[in-house]
């Protein structure tokens, strides 16, 4: 399913998430490329917030740019199922310095 019907067809909880829903939906429409940062204008992204099973703890990262705590997640970089796109970002971001050169 793409991303622009996956929109069409989500039901808002609120009226402010109807509101981004329609500004998400007229900014498919009118640029072909929302999905690369080759687009001048934006581009969307994905993010997961990670809770335990208690919800009583948060997974956050430091985001060493910012200097501040955050959830992971990052650029679609072409790939159309964003939460494809959270879950890759979640893992890549939370794996150990010890992985990441393997």
């Amino acid at each position: 399913m793409d991303l622009k019907k996956q929109l069409e067809e989500y039901q808002p909880c609120n009226e402010q998430e109807d509101k981004d829903k329609q500004v998400m939906l007229k900014y498919i429409n009118t640029f072909d490329d929302v999905l690369t940062r080759n687009n001048e204008f934006g581009h969307f992204t994905a993010s997961a917030w990670v809770v335990n099973q208690e919800k009583t703890k948060v997974l956050m990262i430091y985001h060493n740019i910012y200097q501040s705590w955050a959830w992971t997640g990052g650029h679609a970089d072409g790939e159309e199922n964003l939460l494809e796109v959270a879950v890759r970002e979640l893992k890549e971001e939370t794996r150990s310095k010890e992985c990441k050169n393997t």
